[in-house]
């Protein structure tokens, strides 16, 4: 039987960032990396944007290339996923049947896309967004004059809906909500960016719940609840991930919405960690548990959990943070949303260029900044962590002509 001091169970961001830190940390000790998917680890975000629209190449989406690995004695198992976890005789077993002891584990496995179970929903031509390999299918339909349908319209969705437009595509995006974004965007919010994608020529159905989708081989149409049909050449599924948990579950660690993990990102079982999408951490900022699916996240943890399993005492102390692009508007967010009782608009919506402040008893939670100079975003970070009281600075907070390191 094989042995590793430390496995990688996922191909992604997080046990790329995990590697390299525990080469550094551990020179000698042995590394094994194993992916369920056939690449070396690469960068996901350009799926849904640089890459499905055509300009970025595939070489360019892989963090190193395969001699990397080779470089500094880290073994790759690809194309092969860890089907058990044993933890009381400390062994992993792979899909292929192959056994390995195991010293230190970390599970970055990331999460799936939430299926929609949809007549006609397993036609080919229906995709989901999540791997190298969907990217490059979706952009193989994509075409002027093509017509897709997008059924969701989150960060993804409305990545993708930007991008194929982009190619020319015309496309129609469906969303249960009442507006886009309806977790965190108000109405006002939510109707700057619609409009903004109804100008570009993207067309929005809110409100509206898919019931089928149509076609003898391939789709033609999709069917909505209240009986519209919107004809269609390919559709796009975004609705949401759900996370990988089923192999931490099998191996006996603690689960809730995630692997739940402590500040150093250990399991239930000290000698397991868990990374990226998957983790339920302590969020130090906030006070409370979390699971994020940001790429920030998933780097920063990946990096932790290396040099925690390598004998470091690191707490998680990052204030996540997540980026989109969609047409020519960038989109920077850090922070909590979820809690607030009052929003705040810094600039003009007109201008195009504006932050959205979410504050909580005067105290601020978030931001969310929209073609924003990226020099104010460390003082709103430091006022965010900092939880300074900002009663009577609401003027100022409002006014763009004003240095927000002005408040520190």
């Amino acid at each position: 039987m094989k042995s590793t001091k430390y496995l990688l169970i996922g191909g992604g961001l997080a046990s790329s960032q995990a590697a390299k830190q525990l080469r550094e940390q551990d020179p000698q000790g042995p590394i094994t990396l194993v992916g369920a998917e056939p690449h070396v680890p690469y960068d996901r975000p350009p799926l849904s944007k640089e890459f499905l629209r055509g300009e970025k190449p595939r070489a360019e989406l892989f963090f190193d290339p395969e001699q990397y690995f080779h470089d500094h004695d880290i073994n790759l198992t690809l194309g092969i996923a860890v089907r058990q976890l044993d933890l009381a005789s400390k062994t992993a077993l792979l899909a292929e049947g192959e056994a390995s002891a195991v010293e230190n584990a970390l599970t970055p496995t990331g999460g799936r896309p939430v299926s929609l179970k949809l007549p006609g929903g397993d036609l080919p031509g229906v995709y989901y967004l999540r791997t190298l390999d969907d990217s490059a299918a979706i952009a193989a339909e994509a075409g002027p004059g093509k017509r897709a349908v997008i059924i969701g319209a989150g960060f993804i969705g409305m990545e993708v809906a930007a991008s194929l437009t982009q190619r020319g595509v015309r496309v129609t995006v469906i969303e249960a909500q009442p507006h886009i974004w309806a977790r965190f965007a108000d109405a006002t919010l939510a109707g700057f960016f619609q409009d903004y994608c109804a100008q570009k020529g993207v067309i929005f159905h809110t409100s509206e719940m898919v019931a089928e989708v149509r076609g003898q081989g391939r789709p033609s149409s999709v069917v909505t609840r209240s009986g519209t049909e919107l004809p269609c050449d390919f559709v796009c599924i975004g609705v949401g991930i759900v996370p990988n948990v089923e192999l931490a579950q099998q191996a006996g660690l603690e689960i809730d919405n995630g692997v739940l993990v402590n500040e150093y990102l250990q399991s239930s079982h000290p000698d397991i960690y868990a990374a990226g999408d998957v983790a339920n951490y302590l969020d130090p900022v906030f006070g409370k548990r979390r699971r994020v699916e940001h790429w920030g996240h998933a780097e920063y943890c990946g990096q932790l959990a290396g040099q925690n399993m390598a004998g470091a005492r690191a707490p998680y102390d990052l204030l996540t943070y997540v980026w989109s692009d969609i047409f020519d508007l960038h989109l920077e967010f850090a922070g909590d949303e979820q809690e607030h009782d009052r929003v705040l608009v810094r600039g003009r919506f007109e201008d195009k260029a504006f932050t959205i402040l979410y504050l909580k008893d005067s105290v601020l939670r978030a931001y969310f900044a929209i073609n924003a100079g990226s020099k104010e975003f460390p003082p709103l970070q430091r006022l965010i962590r900092g939880k300074k009281d900002l009663t009577g600075k609401e003027a100022q907070l409002q006014d763009p002509a004003f240095a927000i390191k002005g408040l520190l």
